[in-house]
């Protein structure tokens, strides 16, 4: 095996890993099926950019409470706490087929779902970024969070692939079959983790004083609140895009209908599995700081070039750098924070980082609102324009970042 191949699956060499990558990958799988059949189902009923808007952002309603899932990871086992949750959206799932077979689907059921499901989104983050560590040398840190990325990052290749198809062929119910049995095996797969519990330093300290302790510790650390800031800025602008623009962008600019969008998606996962495949491949990785603030401008850049796309192949193209300057950006991010961070409080940062995500549904409902008023390219137009800006302006306040090796 050559040099680079031998690093490239250094961390499968891992039995945990290997079962942390494969039932991420089936969660991966069963939300971005998940996602193109509700979020279709949603603008076909509704005709409502907006309303899409508000879909998307329901599937984040657990981001305001990162923070405490953080003090959870840090207290309690990590693997089951990743098993209820994962059984959690199996169930959550079965309900939403069942409406789907019995033809009683309505908007506002979807909404409400998309609401429980949310609250379990951020935690399901959370703990599976913070198990990475426990399972991995930190020698390997770089390489698991790289694979893990790739891992979902094929899934969501497949994922709106799939469920655009079977959605076209077969209608919601049949394809919501799929994302029942891709939560259900990643549950299941969960349960196989062996990983010694680790004691965090939230253990007798009350909830307040937690939050306090993990503020206090971003506060003191510049890199760390410039990643956490980077982390906001890219959920607020970047991530409207694959998660609420996109169906409204294939249907209203490019004229396709949801197998145009199930490629549009699937070529933004394959440039982002790209992304996340080559970072996995490398020894080492120098001035990542920098490359994150270069990737962030890419990512917003290649947006704004998106916009103005008017071919389907066209569109294809660009959306595959997309998403490569997307994955470059998010897994160096990772990393670089996974890596900086002390063990012992290690939850309660990603807890912050995940509140972070609050950009996203922010982000979503402005964004659709503007597609609502001025249409899908004008929205992606502002939002690159704003990330590219705020990024840069990032790097020269908190030059930590950008000096970070």
């Amino acid at each position: 095996m050559s040099g680079v191949q031998s690093r490239l699956v250094v961390s499968f060499r891992v039995r945990n890993y290997r079962y942390l990558w494969v039932s991420d990958a089936f969660i991966g799988l069963g939300e971005q099926m998940e996602f193109v059949v509700l979020a279709w189902f949603v603008l076909q009923e509704t005709n409502s950019p907006f309303l899409l808007g508000v879909y998307a952002a329901l599937r984040f309603t657990g981001t305001l409470l990162s923070p405490l899932y953080g003090i959870l990871v840090d207290r309690y086992e990590r693997r089951k706490l990743l098993f209820l949750v994962r059984a959690g959206f199996a169930v959550n799932a079965t309900a939403i087929m069942a409406l789907a077979f019995a033809d009683e689907l309505q908007v506002w059921h979807v909404l409400v779902f998309a609401g429980v499901s949310g609250l379990g989104r951020a935690f399901d983050t959370i703990t599976r970024q913070t198990l990475i560590p426990d399972i991995v040398a930190p020698s390997s840190l770089m390489n698991a969070v790289a694979l893990s990325r790739s891992g979902r990052d094929f899934t969501q290749i497949a994922g709106p692939l799939i469920g655009a198809y079977v959605l076209s062929a077969a209608g919601t119910g049949a394809a919501y079959v799929g994302v029942v049995a891709s939560f259900a095996v990643s549950a299941a797969l969960s349960t196989r983790l062996r990983v010694r519990r680790t004691e965090g330093t939230s253990v007798g300290i009350s909830v307040l004083g937690n939050l306090r302790q993990a503020a206090s510790y971003v506060r003191k650390e510049e890199l760390i609140l410039a990643l956490l800031l980077m982390a906001f800025v890219v959920n607020l602008t970047g991530f409207p895009l694959n998660n609420g623009l996109m169906p409204v962008f294939a249907r209203d600019v490019l004229g396709t209908g949801s197998t145009g969008l199930g490629q549009l998606l699937g070529a933004y996962s394959a440039g982002s599995a790209a992304g996340s495949a080559t970072i996995a491949a490398l020894a080492r990785f120098g001035r990542p700081g920098r490359a994150i603030v270069l990737a962030a401008v890419a990512w917003h850049g290649s947006m704004a070039v998106l916009a103005g796309a008017q071919w389907f192949g066209a569109a294809l193209i660009v959306a595959t750098i997309v998403g490569f300057a997307q994955s470059f950006t998010m897994v160096t991010m990772a990393m670089t924070l996974l890596g900086a961070t002390s063990p012992e409080i290690r939850g309660r940062v990603m807890g912050l980082r995940s509140l972070a995500v609050y950009g996203l549904p922010v982000g979503l409902l402005a964004s659709g609102a503007t597609a609502d008023a001025f249409g899908a390219s004008t929205a992606l137009l502002i939002n690159g324009a704003v990330g590219v800006t705020v990024a840069i302006a990032i790097s020269l306040w908190l030059r930590r970042l950008w000096k970070h090796d």
